[in-house]
């Protein structure tokens, strides 16, 4: 490729998330490590609830083990695994502003992305749950959950000189029927009123 795609699965960027607050950034050379996050409108059950394992894969029942997965995945490089966390239309946002989506598109994305030996810092600041329908049960699902937060990232740019931008993130998850969660939409570059990140050029 001419040039490489500085699209950041940030959520999904070898994170393992736990209680607590934020110690400081989050080192990632496509490796799992800790982590924390803030989470609001999520109760502890919610954050304590044991992921489980369907088929052969493990999944994610709270938004937090969402990233904790995905973040294993990356660490093992198993595109096939990191495309079963997402929802077949998901989506992430390009540096340009395109629309990479759906599976097919992700996996190419993926597969790019690991060849730039990527070396990420992550600070995910907040995670909001809401929406939903309430059951019978008195139990709230289809939540969607927005986690935010920023980050910085080195790799190797096209010439072989490593490359480090900066930005900010707001990602999208959603719970399914099944009470797992599954990536919707990751952006690493939202708008904020003010001047683009500085990977927003690249």
């Amino acid at each position: 490729m001419s040039k490489i795609k500085h699209t950041l699965p940030i959520a999904a960027a070898a994170i393992v998330l736990t209680a607590g607050s934020i110690a400081g950034p989050i080192f990632i050379q496509t490796e799992s490590v800790a982590a924390s996050t803030s989470t609001a409108t999520e109760t502890p059950a919610d954050t304590e609830a044991p992921s489980e394992i369907i088929g052969t894969r493990q999944v994610a029942k709270t938004p937090a083990q969402l990233l904790q997965i995905l973040g294993e995945r990356i660490k093992a490089k198993d595109v096939d695994g990191i495309i079963a966390l997402h929802e077949p239309e998901a989506a992430i946002v390009n540096y340009d502003g395109s629309i990479i989506r759906g599976h097919k598109e992700i996996r190419a994305f993926y597969i790019d992305w690991f060849a730039s030996d990527p070396v990420l810092t992550v600070n995910p600041r907040q995670t909001v749950l809401a929406g939903g329908v309430r059951g019978r049960d008195g139990k709230v699902r289809g939540r969607t959950a927005a986690i935010m937060g920023d980050y910085s990232l080195a790799q190797n740019a096209p010439d072989g000189t490593r490359e480090t931008f900066t930005g900010n993130f707001c990602d999208t998850v959603r719970e399914q029927p099944d009470g797992t969660w599954l990536y919707v939409q990751d952006n690493p570059y939202p708008p904020h009123g003010g001047p683009a990140p500085a990977a927003a050029h690249h």
